[in-house]
């Protein structure tokens, strides 16, 4: 069942740009005006991926009960947040290359098409079920379709030159990892526990040689209260909550909420 979970907007909507992101578990929709990073309103989803809901289904109920999806736009960016995807060398983005990768990496998985696209220091390449796909466009018919990982290859390299970033979705997280200003890491995890990321991210410290005291960006949808904060802030010594800058909020109902919430879609650079 398809659940609405936030909706905030604030009174300047006209000729703002959408942006909707799809994962597993959720459904995000905000805007934000072309030439400006402030966000003008932000309507999230939640979903059970047991449900018999299709694809399609999903996305008809999210528009009874979204604003957003509703009004005039300037234009529309889809962003595609899976696993489907890897991460490889700006000169290996042929067909070939990618499905070879894909197959070892992630498995043969029919009826998919694989998309690419470079995202300065990487070409970025996923994969979407065509089913999917062609729901999308029937939906958003002028969007540009990208990967999550194409607005946040650039927002984490400006952050600086080493460091971790955590960002939490419903039920899976995003984990970047930055070394002397390169990449080298990024994937998104699922996990039940808390137990299961601290475990996710203390290997990427082990197989990275990563300092101990190395910065542990974290944002997204963690609670401060939760078990899962504690245990990261227990055993990271570089834990920290990243910090949304409120000018770039347009309505006061955001701070009716943790900011840290908002800090992915603040940050991704499209």
């Amino acid at each position: 069942m398809l659940q609405k979970t936030y909706s905030i907007y604030s009174d300047d909507l006209n000729d703002v740009r959408l942006f909707v992101e799809t994962g597993k578990n959720h459904i995000a929709c905000w805007c934000k005006k072309s030439g400006d990073d402030i966000l003008r309103a932000f309507e999230f989803f939640q979903y059970d991926t047991n449900a018999t809901q299709s694809f399609k289904e999903l996305f008809d109920n999210a528009k009874l009960y979204s604003r957003l999806l509703t009004m005039p736009l300037a234009s529309t960016v889809f962003l595609w947040n899976t696993d489907e995807v890897i991460c490889v060398p700006k000169d290996k983005n042929d067909v070939v290359f990618l499905q070879q990768n894909f197959e070892l990496l992630k498995g043969s998985l029919p009826g998919t098409t694989i998309f690419s696209r470079e995202a300065d220091i990487c070409t970025v390449a996923w994969r979407v079920e065509d089913s999917k796909q062609q729901i999308a466009d029937q939906y958003f018919p002028r969007a540009s379709f990208i990967h999550q990982f194409i607005a946040l290859i650039p927002a984490m390299k400006l952050a600086g030159e080493s460091g971790i970033h955590l960002f939490f979705y419903p039920h899976y997280f995003t984990l970047c990892l930055f070394k002397n200003n390169r990449l080298h890491y990024l994937n998104t995890v699922e996990y039940a526990t808390p137990e299961d990321v601290l475990y996710f991210v203390l290997n990427v410290f082990k197989q990275y040689e990563v300092e101990k005291n190395i910065a542990v960006h974290c944002g997204g949808f963690i609670d401060e209260n939760s078990k899962l904060y504690e245990t990261l802030y227990q055993y990271l010594e570089g834990f920290q909550l990243l910090k949304a800058d409120e000018r770039q909020l347009a309505s006061d109902e955001f701070k009716e909420y943790a900011l840290h919430y908002f800090t992915p879609y603040i940050n991704y650079v499209v």
